[in-house]
């Protein structure tokens, strides 16, 4: 088989790139932890889980969507037509997402939190990635995230003994994003002309129908974790809390990796399952081996070390001790997580190869049933210290889901 190299280069950037993202938030958290109080922490992580959420619905599901049509493009006024349209579609999710940040500080804890992100959100509308990636030009882009991640951890631990450290971190991360994002704008949004080819009102709509249902995957995906998070202050205590969200993080983190490892084999993984369902199922079965030893050993490691997982995360420090040990104690309770999210990986993609985006949209809606449902037990009395075990009981109803729709499907056929 001939190797394509600008594939290989940019898968390599990719992974890089997420890469770097999850070490990042890993690294920036463990500063926080030792500077700041422990109930200013929750916060913290439930803003950054509202900005993540607030710019899935930005993006629209373009970062899908986009880059396939880019690729198949002919012309560059077809190129721009896209960069418009991408364009257009993100503006009024971007209005709406822009209107819930202002909202939220009159009615939650540490509101002004939810505006310091909005230069996060603001960065998703100008994202350039799916060109970057249709256009095989994403390298430049990964070393500059980089740089400037490294600038922005040297500058918060610089000023890590500040007493409004959470809210410098929220606010420059998401003014670093802005920055990247807007040095690409005069060669991707603003190239000469590309104004010109903006939608009619016919056509955006037509682009909303097609994208609502890749934005609907994204978005329930991520209101498993989040609207947990987000009920969970009603029931439990502060310190319980920002532990909860630093394990929700650490999962985060963790998907990352894994979804990097995804994308990296999916231009093999697209090739095999084109060649045949024998090819694919060796494929298949090949690739959850190596990931089921990795993350069995990295769940091993959670359930026997956690305190020492916990004190290298922490850089050797350890400056509140209940909190500490409230952490330890979820790290122990979510240790089978890696191996539940690394074997469905696969699942999903034999979904996206095979086309079958409703099943793939029906599955996150039930997951999501399976999220409230949760949340009604704990408004029901079952001990908060239950909370522990959600992120168990929801990756491995995902992961029981979608082996038997994957199994369906294959029946069918």
């Amino acid at each position: 088989m001939k190797l394509h190299l600008p594939t290989i280069n940019q898968f390599a950037s990719l992974l890089v790139l997420n890469i770097t993202n999850a070490i990042f938030q890993l690294l920036v958290i463990p500063i926080l932890i030792h500077n700041t109080a422990t109930e200013k922490l929750g916060g913290y992580f439930l803003a950054l889980s509202f900005s993540v959420l607030a710019s899935i619905f930005v993006n629209f599901g373009t970062s899908q969507t986009a880059v396939v049509e880019i690729r198949n493009a002919t012309t560059e006024t077809q190129r721009q037509t896209i960069l418009a349209e991408t364009l257009a579609i993100r503006f009024f999710p971007l209005l709406l997402a822009i209107v819930v940040s202002c909202i939220l500080p009159f009615i939650a804890n540490h509101g002004i939190y939810y505006i310091l992100v909005l230069p996060m959100i603001v960065a998703e509308f100008i994202n350039p990635q799916f060109y970057l990636i249709a256009t095989y030009k994403v390298n430049r882009y990964t070393v500059l995230n980089l740089l400037l991640r490294l600038a922005l951890l040297l500058i918060i631990f610089l000023l890590r003994t500040n007493d409004k450290i959470i809210e410098i971190s929220l606010f420059i991360i998401g003014m670093m994003m802005l920055l990247l994002n807007v040095f690409y704008l005069q060669s991707t949004f603003l190239k000469k002309g590309t104004i010109q080819y903006f939608p009619t009102i016919t056509r955006l709509q037509q682009l909303f129908k097609t994208n609502i249902l890749v934005t609907g995957n994204g978005l329930t995906v991520h209101l498993q974790q989040s609207l947990f998070l987000f009920a969970l202050p009603s029931f439990v205590t502060p310190l319980f809390l920002s532990a909860y969200g630093l394990i929700d993080k650490l999962i985060s983190s963790f998907r990352m990796l894994v979804n990097a490892y995804s994308s990296a084999v999916m231009p093999h993984a697209a090739g095999t399952h084109h060649a045949g369902f024998a090819q694919w199922k060796k494929l298949k079965k090949q690739q959850n081996i190596i990931l089921s030893a990795f993350c069995i050993l990295a769940g091993a490691i959670m359930y026997l070390f956690p305190e020492q997982l916990l004190t290298i995360l922490f850089l050797g420090k350890n400056n509140n001790t209940a909190f500490f040990n409230e952490a330890a104690h979820l790290v122990q309770l979510i240790s089978p997580v890696p191996l539940l999210i690394a074997l469905n990986v696969l699942n999903v993609a034999e979904l996206i190869l095979e086309k079958k985006f409703l099943a793939y949209f029906g599955a996150g809606i039930f997951i999501l049933f399976i999220s409230l449902l949760s949340i009604d037990a704990l408004k029901l009395g079952l001990p908060a210290s239950y909370a522990g075990y959600y992120p168990v009981l929801i990756e491995a109803s995902c992961l029981l889901l979608y082996v038997f729709i994957v199994q369906k499907f294959r029946n069918e056929q």
